[in-house]
Parts: structure tokens; sequence; C-alpha cells
């Protein structure tokens, strides 16, 4: 069995509407760069509030890997198989990881 552990701090619901200002600045001042914010009653995560440019990188990323795949369909004339859908999405986000890194250094 795999154990997952919290990857960030759960924030409660409470205190999550008395510190809004504040986290909405914080994603204003550091943009994609904004670690998100994990809310949830009595501790245990809900949901996730995350700046708005580090949303339109994660969904942008979503639509790269869709397109590779589909580009590969194409390419092959015939559906992936699950193996081969799941090696090709993964080469896709390390590319992108990459890229990031290349970026974050410039």
């Amino acid at each position: 069995m795999r154990v997952y552990r919290k990857p960030h701090e759960v924030l409660a619901t409470r205190e999550a509407r008395a510190q809004l200002a504040a986290l909405l600045e914080r994603f204003h001042q550091a943009g994609a760069d904004a670690e998100p914010v994990v809310i949830g009653a009595r501790r245990r995560p809900e949901a996730v509030v995350l700046s708005y440019e580090r949303y339109l990188k994660l969904a942008g990323g979503r639509e790269r890997v869709a397109a590779a795949l589909d580009q590969r369909a194409r390419e092959a004339a015939e559906t992936l198989d699950e193996d081969e859908a799941m090696a090709l999405a993964n080469s896709e986000l390390r590319a992108m990881r990459r890229e990031r890194r290349a970026t974050k250094r410039r």
C-alpha cells in the first residue's frame, strides 16, 4: 500500500477567509511562483487556491500533453494503447519540466 504525505499545510476555512486579502496579495506579488494554498474544514484538504498564472501554466500543460497524444495517434493511424499513451504523456511532462527549469535559470 502506498502512503501519501500531505504536500502542504491545510489552512482552516475560517483562517482562509480571514487571510484572503493577504493571500491574494501574495499571489499578485509572486505570480506563478506563489505556493498554492490548501484549504479544508477540520484541516482535511478540500480545495486548493493557486495564482491564476500557475493555473494557466497547468492548463496549458494538459493541453500540450493532449495535443501530443492526438498527434501521435494520427501519425500511427490507430489508437495508442494505455502504456504508450502513458509513456508519451510522461515524456511530454518531463520536457515541460526541463523547459521550466531552463527558464528559471535565466
